[in-house]
């Protein structure tokens, strides 16, 4: 159960929802990075995450994903909505139906890269996202 918490905040933190068609463009396509969860317990463990964004509707106001993520324990699926609250970064949540986990995600771009930073009531998480 530890691990499915662990993969899923990390795949919390790679979705987006951009205002516009143009600002969306920006982060639609497929994403892959590493980072570190922290459960509430204490235990800290690597992960390796997989997210691919698409529009979620034809204004190109909202943008869902889809994230793989992988660590000691196993992979897990996760997916989400994210808003966009200023120029270079965006906020929303995460579920992942293996672990019951929902979560909530802050995104903050920069060129191809993302940082995403990730919170529930089983721990935190932080992934640095590039694009594939």
């Amino acid at each position: 159960m530890r691990m499915i918490s662990i993969a899923a905040l990390a795949l919390a933190l790679g979705l987006l929802t951009a205002t516009s068609a143009a600002s969306a463009a920006s982060i639609l396509g497929s994403w892959s990075g590493r980072g570190t969860v922290r459960l509430t317990e204490g235990q800290v463990e690597p992960v390796s995450c997989r997210v691919r964004y698409e529009k979620g509707d034809s204004a190109g106001k909202t943008i869902v994903f889809n994230a793989k993520c992988a660590a000691a324990g196993g992979t897990f699926l996760m997916y989400g909505r994210i808003s966009k609250r200023g120029a270079n970064s965006y906020r929303g949540t995460l579920f992942s139906e293996q672990s019951t986990v929902a979560g909530k995600v802050d995104i903050t771009m920069r060129g191809n890269s993302q940082t995403a930073r990730v919170s529930s009531s089983r721990g935190t998480g932080s992934v640095t996202l590039r694009r594939r």
